[in-house]
């Protein structure tokens, strides 16, 4: 069998131009294939961590029913038995509270429907970056205290409302006796995520401040958690759910609470199989051509090597070897080009400036970081090597049936 090997190998470079116009189309399909998943890989990542770096956070603790209708009357005294419980869970890295409510901004220009975030300015900026998208240039600055009478809120929101560094809005809310209250904050300072949607409708101000105005006390609406490490997001939960038995609390993580993020992953992966699918149609046919093409120019060899006795099956496999050494070097060709690329990117990135705010729609940001995991060169080397043998199979067979009275007498 060694023997058929090496001759599936040298039979690829009798015709060299031919054979390298096949590996290099293998090549190039496997280098699209490398680039686009680690395109995808990072555009997916970006999205996962700016919204857990805004809103989310990778779990939260809030009252059931909280999620589905924010209102105010779901709220909850976060003890400090709990509190100590949620601070001793391993792979917990910080936590801080949160009031939140729809709200009603109104400047001298316009008005706007909200949503208001009450933080704690210390624990926020573990928790979140709402901090370093803080613009820190021309009076802008985080909020500096809990009851302040400060409001942070987005540059476009400051835009659309004709409002500068210093200028007071109003907020207007109900209270827990359903009664509307407005009050006049002084805008502190101007962020920018990279999320469009949040921008447009979440202002903050200091948790004691939103709590007085709505008269709700002490008690907050969530807590939100970070983890050291995204992929414990799971046991934590566990962890968290056994150590704190309120039956009137949840605990969801960050997938329970974006399903629609986790659909948007979902589906970009299954477009890449299908652009992947494209990519390897194309390879199918050009080395079912090739090969076809290597059997007829070898018809009356193939049919002299069965004259003296070789079997049908060993020159099934000669033509296997052959498509296989033709995969074998276009992948590790395209593999090694491609992650040198996405190498390259991971650290430089993919400025897309140009396409800005679509991607901020996307809440991915302007520039993109390529990521390759193992499974995607796994991926590539297993549908290189199926799509390698599917088109293969017919001319080996083909070739495997060769008369050899037919192929003497081949021209």
């Amino acid at each position: 069998m060694m023997t058929f090997i090496k001759l599936g190998w040298r039979n690829i470079w009798r015709h060299r131009r031919r054979s390298l116009v096949v590996i290099s189309s293998i090549g190039i399909g496997v280098f699209a294939m490398m680039f686009s998943a680690g395109f995808m890989n990072g555009m997916n990542m970006q999205m996962v961590e700016n919204t857990i770096s805004t809103s989310l956070g990778h779990i939260a603790v809030h009252s059931k029913g909280f999620q589905e209708n924010m209102k105010l009357e779901f709220n909850f005294n976060a003890d400090r038995n709990m509190l100590g419980k949620i601070d001793r869970t391993p792979r917990v890295k910080a936590w801080a509270p949160r009031v939140k409510m729809q709200a009603m901004v109104r400047s001298s220009e316009s008005s706007r429907g909200v949503m208001i975030v009450g933080i704690d300015p210390g624990r926020e900026k573990n928790v979140s970056k709402i901090y370093d998208y803080t613009r820190k240039e021309d009076g802008s600055h985080f909020i500096t205290g809990r009851n302040t009478d400060e409001i942070l809120i987005s540059r476009e929101m400051a835009e659309k409302l004709d409002l500068l560094v210093g200028d007071r809005l109003v907020v207007m809310l109900q209270d827990k006796h359903n009664e509307i209250i407005g009050t006049g904050l002084r805008v502190c300072g101007l962020y920018e995520t990279p999320v469009n949607s949040y921008d447009r409708f979440v202002v903050f101000t200091g948790i004691e401040k939103l709590q007085s105005m709505n008269g709700m006390g002490a008690n907050i609406s969530e807590i939100s958690v970070l983890l050291n490490d995204k992929k414990d997001v799971d046991a934590v939960k566990s962890s968290l759910v056994a150590g704190i038995d309120e039956g009137s609390l949840e605990i969801l993580s960050w997938k329970d609470m974006a399903p629609g993020l986790v659909r948007s992953i979902r589906l970009f992966d299954t477009m890449m199989f299908i652009f992947f699918a494209i990519i390897f149609m194309t390879v199918v046919f050009s080395i079912a051509n090739t090969l076809i093409m290597a059997i007829m120019e070898r018809f009356h060899e193939i049919g002299v090597m069965k004259s003296i006795g070789t079997g049908p099956m060993r020159i099934f496999f000669m033509i296997i070897f052959e498509a296989f050494n033709l995969g074998l070097i276009g992948v590790v060709a395209g593999i090694v080009v491609g992650m040198a690329l996405n190498f390259v990117l991971s650290y430089t990135g993919i400025d897309l400036s140009l396409y800005q705010e679509s991607m901020r729609v996307w809440g991915t940001g302007s520039v993109i970081y390529p990521i390759i995991r193992f499974i995607d060169i796994v991926n590539a080397v297993i549908i290189v090597f199926f799509t390698t043998f599917i088109a293969a199979l017919y001319p080996a067979v083909k070739a495997a049936r060769i008369k050899p009275l037919e192929a003497l007498h081949f021209i």
